[in-house]
């Protein structure tokens, strides 16, 4: 890899270094952390809901961590962007960063913040960037990946719930008669509890078996993804396109 892209891959690799330590400590921290429980309901409700109740929330520390990555992916792309102004000799690359717009417009009209360096580059450098679509409606994952970085740095920590990985039960014998799933599959009620399924009332409670993904979950910002998946995501986006520039 050329010299001057070494600072901007290494933030990407020191994050996706440290995945899969992130991983092995939350499957460690959910299993046996959940409680799964029938919630009987009064007549005339023909089935109970059966819920996983979280005995402890996750730490805290989890929040900051994931907020850490998240920030090392954005900032590779910013240290591409000096990398790249430097190379090119682009008026004050001490300013240069790497645009993410908030609509295609904006960044058409080099009003988003990063424009000015995009627009002095060669054409070719400046239309692998273009090509990249940086602004919301055109890239998902970088706009996400943009918005969480500076939802976590200047407002509050990344917030994170739980979502179903799995769940089974055994030892009832013909058990589809009397189990269904509520209509979306599952049903998140808050960060500590979520509905699996029904359970005919009545029914002889089956062993049950849960294993939660734990997600980044920002509804202010629509994004809810297993935070591994998205910090994998988020960090082959950032490896793709410091490597357009290696040559």
């Amino acid at each position: 890899m050329r010299d001057d892209l070494l600072h901007a891959q290494a933030s990407v690799d020191w994050a996706v270094s440290q995945l899969p330590s992130l991983e092995t400590r939350l499957t460690a921290w959910g299993k046996g952390n959940f409680d799964l429980i029938i919630e009987e309901q009064p007549p005339p409700a023909t089935h109970d809901p059966i819920v996983a109740v979280a005995k402890e929330p996750l730490p805290l520390a989890f929040n900051v961590e994931v907020g850490a990555y998240i920030n090392a992916i954005r900032s590779s792309l910013d240290i591409l962007a000096t990398a790249l102004a430097y190379r090119y000799k682009v008026p004050r690359p001490d300013q240069a960063c790497f645009p993410v717009a908030k609509s295609r417009d904006e960044f058409t009209t080099g009003k988003a913040k990063g424009c000015k360096f995009v627009k002095a580059l060669p054409d070719t450098p400046r239309k692998v960037i273009e090509a990249l679509k940086p602004y919301q409606g055109g890239n998902k994952t970088l706009w996400a990946l943009h918005k969480l970085d500076i939802f976590r740095k200047h407002q509050r920590l990344l917030a994170v719930g739980t979502a179903p990985r799995s769940f089974s039960f055994w030892d009832v014998g013909d058990f589809s008669s009397k189990f269904k799933n509520v209509a979306t599959g599952w049903m998140v009620v808050d960060d500590q509890k979520t509905v699996l399924g029904l359970l005919a009332k009545g029914a002889a409670t089956p062993k049950m078996h849960f294993t939660p993904h734990v997600v980044i979950s920002e509804a202010s910002l629509a994004f809810r993804e297993p935070v591994v998946r998205a910090l994998n995501q988020f960090a082959r986006l950032a490896d793709s396109t410091i490597k357009l520039f290696d040559s």
